[in-house]
């Protein structure tokens, strides 16, 4: 029983975020729900203050007024946070994905439990700010999407991911989601980007990594299944991986690999970082791998997208210009025909604000776990504040 009414309280709240006020009669055509039920349900969430009545609406024709159901607005959030190199950023957002407050301060630890530590502060100081009463949950995305065989991690940024999820879960008394970034994209782009039901991300990075969201869920149910296709063959490439393959994702299309090519062929000096491959005063040098970059891509991602058929495939990160992405897409979409003898629905995500972009991500992440059991959080959260 608890675990039926968990189900249509979920039903209900996510059909209300995706789509806006909605009342209990569309409620029970959209969830297939009896009318009966969804009133119960919706009584009880009002009850909770997980949602709320909005003003009448007056139907055209006869009718009896509607009255929209609604989630709050600043009385519940969620916040979300974002390790990066050189900062640690922290936002709080209503589940509208309105951001009410936001944090950012530079990376000083050494070391990454001194980046957990003041990754820490920085959630905590934002869940004050906000109100923890308001607060329904955090999610954190981590840069490095490798799976680590080795200590150190390669940069002081990169965190361990559980370390990290079991040093906010002691200071805060709020449920912590963390993440690899292309798995938050993916949460993100479904609940308030307006994406489809069924879209792959593919996030070009450091990593090239892949995350599907298909029915309002991710495909690959656990942080560390699937998604992570470094070891994939480019076709045609010749770059050595440190794995004993020729032609790897790693070595042919990461920044990481364009990176140390740039740095091998004089272009860019010892000590170079991810971000110089995109200057404003470009070269030709560097304009050319990333165009052979954008090519590669253009082969091995139709590979991915025929093995998981999605719908729509959507592709994030910083890439290069407007040409040299427009060529990857073309790419992808002539090879996608040639394998499948079909058209693909492919299309590059243009992220305005970057700066903004990782927390909010990060926060959909909160949103997504709170939204799967909603009345369960609302009981747990009426019990944490009473």
């Amino acid at each position: 029983m608890v675990r039926q009414r968990n189900a249509t309280a979920s039903a209900i709240m996510r059909a209300i975020v995706r789509q806006g006020p909605v009342g209990r009669k569309e409620l029970a055509a959209a969830t297939g729900v009896t009318f009966t039920t969804i009133t119960k349900t919706v009584t009880e969430l009002i009850e909770l203050g997980a949602l709320i009545e909005a003003a009448r609406l007056t139907p055209k024709g006869a009718g009896r007024p509607v009255v929209p159901l609604d989630v709050p607005d600043k009385q519940r959030l969620v916040v979300g946070a974002h390790l990066h190199p050189e900062s640690n950023s922290c936002g709080a957002f209503t589940l509208r994905g309105e951001r009410i407050a936001w944090r950012t301060a530079a990376a000083k630890g050494r070391n990454h439990h001194e980046r957990i530590e003041e990754a820490a502060r920085l959630v905590e100081d934002v869940v004050n700010e906000a109100g923890v009463a308001a607060v329904l949950g955090v999610g954190v995305t981590t840069p490095w999407a490798e799976v680590f065989h080795r200590q150190p991690p390669p940069l002081v940024a990169d965190v361990d991911g559980d370390e990290l999820r079991a040093g906010l879960q002691e200071r805060l008394p709020l449920p912590v989601r963390v993440e690899p970034n292309v798995r938050a994209m993916a949460v993100e782009h479904y609940w308030w980007g307006g994406a489809g039901d069924d879209v792959l991300t593919v996030l070009v990075g450091r990593s090239i990594r892949v995350a599907q969201m298909r029915g309002g869920e991710l495909v690959w149910d656990r942080p560390d299944a699937g998604g992570l296709v470094s070891h994939l063959v480019v076709p045609g490439s010749e770059y050595p991986c440190d794995c004993g393959q020729v032609g790897c994702v790693k070595a042919t299309c990461t920044d990481d690999a364009l990176l140390q090519r740039a740095v091998d062929t004089g272009l860019l000096p010892e000590g170079a970082l991810q971000r110089d491959l995109y200057p404003d005063e470009d070269t030709k040098g560097l304009r050319q791998l990333r165009e052979a970059r954008a090519q590669d891509l253009g082969r091995v991602i139709p590979l991915i997208m025929s093995l998981v058929a999605p719908a729509e495939t959507t592709i994030r990160g910083r890439m290069g210009t407007p040409e040299e992405i427009a060529t990857c897409v073309d790419a992808i979409r002539d090879r996608y025909r040639e394998l499948v003898g079909r058209e693909a629905s492919v299309r590059y995500y243009e992220d305005q604000h970057r700066a903004f972009n990782w927390p909010q991500a990060s926060a959909a992440l909160a949103l997504d776990h709170y939204l799967a059991a909603p009345l369960e959080h609302e009981l747990d959260r009426a019990t944490r504040t009473s």
